[in-house]
């Protein structure tokens, strides 16, 4: 269970998010009053305060957070990871301008601590076969992972120059109860579960992924961080030790007592730009703070799969 160095009012975006949800659960356990700047009313556990503001755009941000002060900033909100979501203009103003904006606005408050959740989509991962560095290559023609890349740079320039905190932690794969219903792990409990044949790729790609306990741990680590050294830092938010889709598959499989032949391996083909391996070295976090990754993927692994299959989180409770 994470500490924290001090409690406080903290703001939220992306809060009735996936990650999300799970952040404002910790926060307000910890002790914290949290505040979540949101485009819709929706009800999130944990959350004292609601800021709705329906276009989240920079400006209507700066006007609704207007004589507000807070003493941390977790920003998860983004625009394009669902892969409908393509629309230039907004991955634009959300990705950009409004994470921009956000640390612009903390600058003056002043905030003790700002993370963002960043992406591993910000690098050029294009033959890449093994875990990067945040000093790898950054994406230049793919809208999302440019757009993050871009909310990136810019907020880590604009906080340098204001001396507010602040910490981007580039996020590679996230998994646990309260994921949406299309992504791999939900699709497999439900269908493995009900004794369904999963229709899967080959299962070859290697992917990098956290448990979203784990992740929501590592970033209230880094707050509580930055909270001491006052710096800026681009980290890389992985295990290090990244796993094949097939083995990811397996061990879900295993944690649900099916049968591993009900994973249809080719099946269906894979995405014509998906990329091998999406993983991050961690070193620079590790070093950074006292976060670790769990040990055993399997364990993590288990753990999830029954959450997803207790009460709680079929209300939507994480």
């Amino acid at each position: 269970m994470t500490g924290s160095v001090a409690t406080g009012s903290v703001l939220v975006t992306g809060a009735t998010g996936f990650i999300g949800r799970h952040l404002c659960v910790r926060l307000a356990r910890a002790g914290w009053d949290v505040t979540a700047l949101q485009r819709s009313e929706s009800d999130v556990d944990g959350v004292r305060t609601r800021i709705v503001v329906p276009q989240m755009s920079a400006d209507a941000v700066s006007r609704a957070l207007e004589g507000r002060r807070f003493d941390r900033l977790f920003h998860l909100a983004a625009y394009g990871v669902h892969p409908d979501d393509r629309d230039v203009s907004t991955m634009m103003q959300v990705n950009v301008c409004l994470a921009q904006r956000l640390v612009a606005e903390a600058a003056t408050w002043p905030v003790r601590a700002v993370v963002m959740a960043g992406s591993g989509a910000e690098y050029d991962l294009r033959g890449v076969d093994g875990p990067v560095s945040e000093d790898h290559p950054l994406e230049a023609f793919k809208l999302y992972g440019a757009t993050k890349a871009a909310g990136t740079l810019a907020s880590a320039a604009t906080a340098r120059s204001l001396g507010a905190p602040l910490a981007v932690a580039r996020l590679f794969g996230v998994f646990g109860s309260g994921e949406a219903p299309h992504r791999l792990l939900p699709s497999l409990v439900r269908d493995l579960s009900a004794g369904r044949r999963v229709p899967l790729s080959d299962g070859a790609q290697v992917r990098d992924v956290l448990s979203v306990s784990a992740v929501v741990d590592a970033l209230m680590r880094l707050a509580d961080t930055l909270e001491a050294d006052q710096g800026q830092h681009i980290v890389n938010l992985s295990s290090g030790h990244p796993a094949t889709v097939r083995a990811f598959a397996e061990m879900t499989a295993d944690a649900i007592g099916a049968r591993r032949a009900l994973l249809g391996f080719g099946d269906i083909p894979r995405r014509p730009d998906e990329v091998a391996c999406f993983a991050g070295d961690p070193a620079r976090l590790l070093a950074l703070t006292d976060w670790r990754p769990y040990e055993h993927l399997s364990t993590a692994i288990e753990e999830a799969v029954a959450a997803m299959q207790s009460p709680s989180s079929r209300t939507g409770t994480p």
